[in-house]
């Protein structure tokens, strides 16, 4: 984003419509740290991957803390390092817009920045980024025979990552003119930090808890602007005060006996928060309380990751190993981009089935999974697109020997198949004008809306003007094929 300050002096007073984009400016100077996204769609490590995540029972390595750290105790100390990358082919198609929807251009005069004017073409989107990561982290006794110390890093390949804040609605228009994909894509590429401890109390019995680091900022923009007829010429100061978050996850691992293992995993809901405030100086309005400093604050949150509670059991017999989860995902407490808590989407319920065969000196692991989408239809003002999704997974561990150690080799396939989707928007009678609380389609600019000549309501206006880039609608389908390698050793 390169947005610029937009203050336009009119009748001796100061138009504030767009300082806000100014405290954007800074938004590259907070790293990106957030829960595990990458994990949530693809998977956390090799063995999770093949087996569909199916792993809150039987993680007993790096991967445990994700899907269930007390799962730590039932594996041996020891240091992995991997390479996972998410491949996307997934388009949204647009809906051609009718005729006669536009916001009209009235000259200087229009209440609204006419359509023909916008900075960005609306089409279809298919170019959505690939995601590269590397997987680092092991866990440790300290000499303690119940217990485990765990550390785990995934990081972006081509840096720490990105944050992208978006409109849901007609706003978006004023900027990438687009729609994009709310849960995948972008949103997987970002520094996953994790770390716990586990201990197991009885020989049936693992209890962990653990966390994950997240940032919050507080970024204040000073700007002095010596000329308000030329805004192309500012000073700007910049302080930025980086603080952390922490989200929390807690698991229970239980096994009554050789052949099943039971486990029971919590993961508190997580974002990255960045809070903005400008000052803006204007020379000339120094005497003018209401005109100086211009104070705005601004809230964005990215990369929500909501509450969720998995349980999972898994089955051996001889060299067989059968895993099922069940996670419950709290996304109605989902965080738009703006900080708002709308609950605008649905809890979802998701189904994870995988398992292992043991071979000589090779397992081999597959799986299945199918994760509903929380985004209800969107029939009115927001574009909040997703899918539901079906994975089909297969991967295997081979034991090695490297430089005199044994280690595992570990990789993993995926296909994420994304049922494809169709979207209209919701057709009224009457439209109602945008405002808070308004969630159909709205009409940008109303009816009653005067002519600044005549003050009479101008006929151009009558009916509904949108410029709501999801307006009339969209398709949403595609894939995401998701490939990991790692290299496990064991102490």
């Amino acid at each position: 984003m390169r947005p610029r300050l937009q203050l336009r002096v009119s009748g001796g007073a100061v138009r504030r419509s767009a300082p806000v984009a100014v405290a954007l400016l800074v938004w590259c100077l907070t790293p990106a740290m957030a829960h595990a996204s990458f994990g949530e769609v693809y998977g956390y490590g090799a063995r999770a991957g093949g087996m569909a995540g199916a792993h809150t029972a039987v993680a007993d390595d790096l991967s445990a803390l994700y899907y269930n750290i007390a799962g730590l105790t039932f594996g041996k100390p020891g240091f992995g390092f991997g390479f996972h990358v998410g491949l996307d082919d997934a388009t949204i198609r647009m809906k051609a817009r009718p005729a006669g929807y536009d916001l009209p251009d009235k000259g200087a005069d229009s209440p609204r920045i006419p359509t023909a004017y916008r900075l960005n073409e609306r089409g279809d989107v298919s170019d959505i980024p690939n995601q590269y990561q590397v997987l680092l982290g092991g866990a440790w006794s300290l000499g303690i025979e119940r217990l485990r110390l765990g550390f785990s890093v995934m990081l972006p390949a081509n840096g720490l990552g990105a944050q992208q804040a978006r409109y849901a609605d007609e706003r978006e228009q004023y900027f990438s003119n687009n729609l994009d994909f709310t849960l995948v894509g972008r949103r997987s590429e970002h520094l996953t930090i994790l770390a716990g401890a586990a201990f197991r109390v009885f020989d049936w019995l693992s209890l962990g808890a653990g966390l994950s680091v997240m940032p919050s900022a507080t970024t204040t923009s000073s700007v002095y602007l010596p000329d308000a007829s030329r805004q192309d010429e500012l000073d700007m100061s910049v302080v930025n005060q980086q603080g952390t978050t922490v989200g929390f996850n807690a698991g229970v691992v239980v096994q009554p006996n050789e052949h099943l293992r039971l486990g029971v995993a919590w993961r508190s809901e997580n974002h990255f928060r960045l809070q903005i405030q400008n000052r803006i100086q204007i020379n000339g309005f120094q005497t003018d309380p209401a005109s100086f400093p211009v104070g705005q604050d601004v809230l964005v949150t990215v990369n929500y990751v909501p509450d969720t509670l998995a349980f999972g059991g898994a089955w051996s017999q001889g060299n067989l190993l059968v895993a099922a989860d069940v996670v419950w995902a709290g996304w109605s407490g989902y965080l738009d981009h703006q900080g708002q808590r709308g609950r605008t989407f649905e809890d979802t319920v998701s189904v994870h089935l995988g398992g292992e065969y043991k071979s000589g000196d090779t397992t081999l692991r597959a799986g299945t999974s199918w994760v509903p989408s929380p985004v209800p239809d969107q029939t009115g003002r927001t574009n909040y697109v997703d899918n539901d999704r079906v994975r089909i997974a297969v991967g295997a561990g081979h034991a090695i020997t490297l430089l005199g150690q044994q280690v595992e080799l570990a990789w993993n396939i995926a296909v994420h198949h994304l049922l494809a989707r169709d979207t209209d928007k919701k057709r009224l009678d009457s439209w109602p004008a945008c405002a808070p609380g308004v969630t159909s389609v709205c009409d940008e600019i109303p009816d009653e809306t005067p002519d600044p000549v005549t003050g009479k309501p101008d006929p151009a206006y009558h009916g509904l003007q949108t410029g709501n880039p999801g307006f009339p609608g969209w398709q949403s389908f595609g894939n995401l094929l998701s490939v990991g390698v790692d290299l496990k050793w064991r102490f």
